[in-house]
């Protein structure tokens, strides 16, 4: 199901970079959530944003909110990744795109990345529901930093 603001996610357990079980329900109850699916590691497009976010991610973090990247490369090389970009948030292992597959954040036809995790962000309250949503429309489409700040902000 595409979820969209106001609606309630469901749960999610995926192997995390920093070696725990990341539990969307759990995080939740501490901060605000910040879920952000993306296409891959290592290619140019996510490597190119993810180093932008990576410069300023601080600006969302001082606002209470936990930041993760979703996706379903192997976790060798989702580290691999983090460590090279010196990424200041842990990247999830969503095995068998199961959880991109069941919030429809999948690529779909027409596209080079037909089939791939999607470019999207979910603001995930303690109550599960999205407060702010940013969706690539095509997959060379790639997210400003203020525009997830701006929505971040005026979600919160």
């Amino acid at each position: 199901m595409k979820y969209n603001v106001g609606d309630t996610v469901p749960d999610f357990e995926m192997e995390s970079t920093d070696g725990t079980v990341f539990r969307l329900s759990e995080a939740v109850k501490r901060n605000p959530v910040l879920v952000n699916f993306y296409v891959g590691d290592f290619g140019i497009n996510c490597t190119n944003y993810m180093t932008k976010f990576n410069e300023r991610i601080e600006e969302i973090t001082s606002l209470g909110v936990t930041v993760v990247g979703v996706n379903d490369n192997p976790m060798d090389g989702h580290k691999v990744f983090k460590q090279r970009l010196g990424l200041k948030w842990e990247l999830l292992l969503d095995k068998g795109k199961a959880v991109a597959t069941a919030w429809e954040c999948i690529v779909g036809p027409g596209h080079l990345a037909t089939g791939m995790t999607n470019r999207e962000f979910y603001l995930v309250d303690k109550d599960m529901k999205v407060l702010f949503k940013w969706r690539s429309e095509v997959p060379k489409q790639l997210p400003e930093f203020d525009a997830i700040l701006d929505g971040v902000r005026h979600a919160l």
